[in-house]
């Protein structure tokens, strides 16, 4: 009888170099997945506060110079203002963290969304808004836009839940009439007509600054064709920049003088820039974590976008 050597059931198993080696590739491939997806993330993230940012700019913008092309301004024999331009005086945002220019814009334009869109109807929608709705006739307007920092929703000012926010409110011609048309301060009739903004008036939020430029042609001491850029600022800094302008009945008024040498201009055009923060740039703002001025310019180039529009005002 021949014995038979027992055949082994014990299976070889991984070194523990071979374990070294294959946990060491697992680790480079998963680190290199978590790179490539992080990047993928922040890549993503970055386009789309990019898109909202111009998708606010856009819409802002965009209402502001439909109004601009539809301003109405009659000039003459009239004591009247027709156009106010300021820069907020008081520090608008976060404590220490205000915006550089909260810019305020009012004037009468023919608005095409007059009477909620309803402009011509004469048939009252019914319901608690049949007043409001129904066209009573008359097409100038009076539209304001004006920066602020406050709650979107409550329209307070607890610093958790506000931000900068860009209203538009819009007065009809019922009202444009009843009063507005013939005032000589814009600014204070506007505001008896109108009241506070709420949240119907909201355009846009996290508009960090918003600047408006008029471009005048003149005549010069010369009696030479010249044109002037005046920017609206709070700022005296920079060359021609004021605080205020109007244009009234009797002509143009920068910083409200009615003698002033571009009084009897014409604006040609008018600049508009805004600067559009990020959420995640709001959110550290409020925190003001900026040790001077150079580290917020930086944080700021890099966490909001600035556009621009010119607006050719038609010449009656």
């Amino acid at each position: 009888m021949k014995n038979h050597p027992k055949k082994s059931t014990l299976r070889k198993g991984f070194t523990l170099a071979e374990l070294l080696v294959a946990m060491t590739v697992t680790i480079v491939l998963v680190s290199l997945t978590v790179i490539i997806t992080g990047s993928a993330i922040d890549a993503w993230k970055g386009a789309r506060t990019e898109i909202r940012a111009a998708g606010q700019a856009k819409i802002m913008l965009n209402a502001l110079g439909k109004d601009l092309e539809s301003i109405v301004i009659r000039q003459g024999n009239n004591d009247s203002q027709w156009l106010f331009a300021a820069s907020e005086d008081q520090d608008i945002g976060p404590e220490a963290e205000s915006s550089p220019n909260a810019g305020r814009l009012i004037f009468f334009t023919a608005a095409a969304d007059r009477y909620d869109g309803n402009a011509g109807s004469r048939e009252r929608v019914g319901g608690d808004n049949a007043d409001r709705d129904a066209d009573r006739g008359g097409d100038v307007s009076v539209v304001s836009y004006q920066l602020d920092f406050a709650d979107p929703v409550f329209g307070d000012q607890t610093e958790n839940f506000s931000t900068f926010v860009l209203y538009r409110k819009l007065l009809n011609p019922d009202q444009a009439y009843n009063g507005v048309v013939s005032s000589q301060n814009l600014e204070e009739t506007f505001e008896l007509q109108a009241g506070t903004n709420d949240l119907s008036d909201l355009i846009c939020e996290n508009v960090y600054e918003f600047t408006v430029t008029f471009v005048i042609n003149y005549r010069d001491d010369e009696g030479e064709d010249a044109t002037v850029s005046i920017p609206i600022m709070s700022s005296s800094q920079g060359q021609n920049v004021m605080n205020r302008f109007a244009i009234n009945g009797t002509g143009l008024a920068p910083n409200l003088n009615t003698r002033s040498e571009f009084s009897g201009g014409r604006v040609a055009a008018v600049e508009l820039a805004i600067t559009v923060l990020t959420d995640e740039g709001m959110a550290v703002l409020k925190k003001s974590p900026f040790a001077n001025r150079l580290a917020k310019a930086k944080f700021l180039e890099e966490n909001s976008f600035r556009y621009t529009r010119s607006v050719s005002i038609p010449q009656g």
